[in-house]
C-alpha cells in the first residue's frame, strides 16, 4: 500500500485566508509552486508518483505524464500512435464505434493469456460509463486500451483506444488501478502553469471544505455543496450524523484521512479522486477511492454533480457507504 499523505487544514475565513482551527479536520496539500511552462490543462494535480494519460482523437496521438517533483508540474514520458473509434464524436450509445470522451480510470489489466489475439498482449479496461454517463443515459461497455493483431490504422477501432503492442506493453509501468486517469479529447488544450495553480488551489480548498461538512457541518451545509439532485438522500447524513454524535460523546471523535489525491479538468467537469479512510481512535479504515465529479454551479460556485467510490460494486450512495462503516467501526469496539 502506498503511503498515506496527510495534508495541510484548510480553514477559510470570508477573505479565503487560511486559519488555525482546533477539532478532527481533514487536510490538503497546498498547490504546486509555479513554473515557466505549459502543460496539459487536464492534469491539474496528480498524486506522487502516478501518471496521467492522455488521448487526443484528432491526431490520434496517446500520451502519458508523469509527476515531476522537482518542476512540481507534469512530464511527458511517453508519445506514441494510437486509433480511436471509427465514428468521430463522443460515444453516446452501445454500437455507435464512437470513443468515449471526458475523464475515466484505469480498473483492471488483463494479461495476453486472459485475451483473444485481437487485442494483443496486453488490455486495460476503463470505467465507463462512468457515474454521470449512467445518469445521461449512455450505453455501452468494454472500452479498454489494448494491443491489436493487425496494423494500427487511424480510427479503426469499435470504441476502444488501440495501440502498437510493444507501446501497451510499457504501460504497465505507468498504470495503478483506480488511481490512473485516462483522458480522452478531441484536441488537447494546454494552460500556463499559474492557471493550472489557480485552479489546483481553488479545487483543494472546496474539496476541504466538503470534507469540513462530514465532520462538523450540517446536512443544509452539506446539501449546498451539490447541485440539486445530487446528494446522497437526506436519510443516509441523518444516520452519519447520528453516529458522529455517538463517536464524539464517547470521546473518540471520528476524522477522515485523504491521500493520493488527483484533480482532472475536462471542458467545464473537475474530477478529484482521493483515497478515503475514516478514523476513529487508533482505529484506521481505508474505504476506497471515493470521486467527485465538480462543475461550476450558478454565478460560477463550485458544486458537485456526482459522488461515488468508484472502485466498489456497491451500489448504494457514497454517503450511505459511510454511515454504514461508521455503524461498523462503532460497533467493532
Amino acid at each position: 500500500m502506498k503511503t498515506m499523505i496527510w495534508c495541510l487544514v484548510w480553514w477559510l475565513t470570508c477573505g479565503m485566508t487560511a486559519r488555525a482551527e482546533t477539532g478532527p479536520v481533514p487536510v490538503l496539500s497546498e498547490s504546486r509552486s509555479v513554473q515557466s511552462r505549459s502543460f496539459p490543462a487536464a492534469v491539474i494535480q496528480l498524486p506522487p508518483g502516478e501518471h496521467a494519460m492522455l488521448v487526443e482523437k484528432q491526431t490520434q496521438r496517446f500520451y502519458v505524464y508523469g509527476a515531476d517533483p522537482v518542476t512540481g508540474g507534469v512530464t511527458r514520458v511517453m508519445d506514441t500512435a494510437c486509433s480511436t473509434g471509427e465514428a468521430p464524436g463522443p460515444k453516446q450509445v452501445e454500437g455507435d464505434k464512437k470513443t468515449p470522451e471526458g475523464i475515466y480510470f484505469l480498473i483492471d489489466e488483463h494479461l495476453e493469456k486472459d485475451l483473444t489475439p485481437t487485442y494483443g498482449p496486453r488490455a486495460f479496461p476503463t470505467d465507463y460509463p462512468h457515474l454521470l454517463d449512467r445518469r445521461q443515459g449512455k450505453t455501452g461497455y468494454a472500452i479498454w486500451i489494448h494491443g491489436t493483431d493487425k496494423p494500427l490504422k487511424p480510427m479503426d477501432t469499435n470504441g476502444c483506444v488501440a495501440l502498437e503492442n510493444a507501446d501497451v506493453l510499457r504501460l504497465s509501468g505507468y498504470v495503478t488501478r483506480f488511481v490512473t486517469p485516462v483522458i480522452i479529447q478531441d484536441t488537447i488544450q494546454y494552460a500556463d502553469p499559474e492557471t493550472i495553480a489557480a485552479q489546483e488551489t481553488e479545487m483543494t480548498r472546496f474539496v476541504a471544505g466538503w470534507l469540513r461538512a462530514h465532520l462538523t457541518g450540517t446536512g443544509r451545509e452539506l446539501d449546498a455543496m451539490y447541485l440539486p439532485g445530487s446528494l446522497p438522500d437526506s436519510q443516509n447524513w441523518e444516520i452519519w450524523a447520528y453516529h458522529r454524535r455517538r463517536a464524539a460523546q464517547a470521546g473518540e471523535p471520528f476524522r477522515i484521512q485523504i491521500s493520493q489525491m488527483g484533480i482532472y479538468h475536462y471542458q467545464d467537469m473537475y474530477v478529484a479522486a482521493m483515497d478515503f479512510e475514516l478514523i476513529q481512535g487508533q482505529t484506521h479504515h481505508l474505504m476506497g477511492r471515493r470521486r467527485l465529479f465538480i462543475q461550476p454551479g450558478d454565478l460560477g460556485t463550485l458544486r458537485i454533480a456526482g459522488d461515488d467510490f468508484q472502485d466498489s460494486d456497491r451500489p448504494r450512495p457514497a454517503l450511505a457507504v459511510l454511515a454504514a462503516e461508521a455503524e461498523r467501526l462503532l460497533g467493532s469496539r
